[in-house]
């Protein structure tokens, strides 16, 4: 009876902890829960006498946290783009839409909790108490599997990586520099195991040497993150704006001739007027697609169909500068195939544009071959490379809506000769603000991880231009109409994730495999003497 108790109890901290962990995400967003959100699952999973019971206690807190935080996804369920169709089609595609993603959300958040569960096995298959090498041991754990695996396993998305919930913490973030979120999770991780460590310092006074390691690498972290960073290069600075209109319903005569959201004209003048040298403008807000080499989609109308020369005819005279360049998201077409992309103009005319490079699963493109799941049969071609684009002293560097959650995209851009990064996305698609929440936290460790500014504007979001420190120099809120000009500066110098990307992974890897040989060595020479009994 007093065991099936402890099962009940551990039941309850494993749901706890579950619970904890996505509270510090949006939209509650208690980041402070991230540093022990963690320690009730490390309790529970020391009583089971059955490895099972561990698995399933896993399980129970990782099936909560992405229950919590997978939630505000499934409020694309209205999102229908530029569909032009008939009543009947309209409510048959938004009933599909709205049953699909919430058999998703909850489908994703039991296979999201597979790697909780995996990772509470291995925990307390691989580490004893009191062993100092479990410091190492559960932070290595958490970054390979419910990470790095979970992540490789859906679609490489890194959502809910808990080292995005620190975007607030200055001192913290600074160490994405060197491995990326994953490093920061890893850190985080390790936090919580000092917390767990320290609360049972007392009744088992065994682990003062773990709790002090964690103590002396918490302080080496914050110091490190603390130090004022090394002068950014301002021999060369630019005004740069990002405009948002949070406009999420459209009449016809909104839309100019050349199918532009008329309302960003007078935006770009704006911020020409205050200087701007580069002007930034969402996605989505020009009706149809354009066509950049004259090629027809066969998915798209004719009479929705764009040419270049037509939008440039309405920027030209804004352009007095020839070397200011707009920049603005929209559907394109090029050798007959659709793409989601950035173009961009200054004073001369078009100077380049960008494809999308990780289009969305069952939105943008259909993983499985099940046509019709959300959009329906039309799907987008992706980009290849970084496709790069020159503004005067600027090498841009394109990243659209949810990119910002795959850091290897803008490493690869970085590497290619990217000296600022550019974001253009439209975070209304979903209606809770969450969303876009998630992904601003996710743009400001972006921003350190490669060392660059980073230039967001959302249609509707959280629109940002982000040092290398990850601040925020000027940002929007969700549900406002914003014009912001900062100074960016262009940036040269490669951090160590890019350079070396996810080293993080293999220096994981290797101490897992460490651990698991001492445990094996520890086992081959059977249970520890009593020593109180000898003497």
């Amino acid at each position: 009876m007093n065991a099936s108790r402890n099962f009940v109890f551990s039941i309850g901290l494993a749901g706890l902890s579950g619970l904890a962990t996505g509270l510090a995400f949006p939209p509650a967003r208690w980041s402070w829960l991230v540093w022990v959100g963690l320690v009730p699952l490390l309790e529970s999973i020391t009583h089971p006498s059955r490895l099972r019971d561990v698995f399933w206690l896993g399980i129970l807190a990782g099936y909560i946290f992405f229950l919590l935080t997978l939630y505000p996804l499934i409020s694309a369920d209205s999102w229908m783009g530029w569909a032009v169709e008939g009543s009947d089609q309209f409510w048959a595609r938004l009933t599909r839409q709205w049953w699909m993603l919430r058999i998703l959300w909850l489908s994703l958040a039991l296979w999201g909790s597979l790697f909780w569960g995996l990772w509470a096995l291995l925990v307390r298959m691989l580490s004893q108490a009191g062993r100092w090498y479990r410091v190492w041991l559960v932070p290595s754990l958490w970054i390979l599997v419910p990470e790095w695996l979970r992540a490789q396993t859906t679609w490489g998305f890194q959502w809910a990586f808990l080292g995005n919930a620190t975007a607030d913490w200055p001192a913290i973030r600074q160490t994405a520099a060197l491995g990326g979120t994953l490093f920061v999770s890893g850190f985080v991780v390790l936090v919580n195991v000092g917390v767990a460590d320290g609360l049972q310092l007392w009744p088992k006074r065994l682990r003062w040497q773990s709790l002090l390691l964690v103590a002396a690498v918490m302080g080496l972290v914050v110091w490190w993150g603390s130090t004022p960073m090394r002068r950014l290069p301002s021999e060369t600075r630019v005004r740069a704006a990002f405009i948002q209109q949070h406009q999420p319903v459209y009449q016809p005569g909104d839309f100019s001739a050349a199918g532009l959201d008329r309302t960003y004209l007078s935006g770009i003048q704006h911020a020409l007027d205050q200087g701007a040298q580069l002007v930034v403008l969402p996605e989505s807000i020009v009706f149809g697609s354009v066509s950049l080499d004259g090629t027809r989609s066969a998915s798209q109308p004719q009479e929705t169909l764009r040419q270049p020369d037509a939008l440039i005819q309405q920027f030209q005279p804004l352009l007095t500068n020839l070397e200011s360049t707009v920049v603005l998201g929209t559907n394109t077409v090029e050798h007959g195939q659709d793409y989601n992309s950035l173009i961009a103009w200054n004073g001369r005319g078009l100077v380049g544009w960008y494809h999308k490079r990780r289009l969305v699963p069952f939105a943008e493109y259909q993983p499985w071959k099940v046509p019709g799941l959300l959009r329906g049969a039309s799907q987008y071609a992706q980009g290849q490379g970084s496709q790069l684009i020159r503004s005067g002293e600027l090498v841009l560097g394109g990243l659209i809506c949810q990119e910002v959650l795959f850091p290897s995209l803008a490493r690869a851009s970085v590497r290619d000769g990217a000296t600022v990064l550019i974001s253009a996305g439209n975070d209304g698609v979903f209606m809770n603000p969450a969303v876009a929440q998630v992904e601003a936290d996710a743009a400001r460790l972006l921003a350190v991880e490669t060392g660059r500014y980073i230039i967001r504007a959302m249609k509707i979001g959280v629109s940002a231009i982000i040092d290398p420190t990850g601040r925020e120099l000027a940002h929007s809120r969700f549900d406002e109409i914003a014009l912001r000009v900062a100074e960016v500066a262009p940036q040269r110098a490669l951090t160590a994730y890019v350079r070396f990307g996810d080293w993080i992974v293999w220096c994981a890897l290797i101490v897992v495999l460490g651990c698991g040989f001492l445990q094996l060595r520890c086992g081959s020479r059977g249970p520890a003497p009593n020593r109180s009994a000898q003497r």
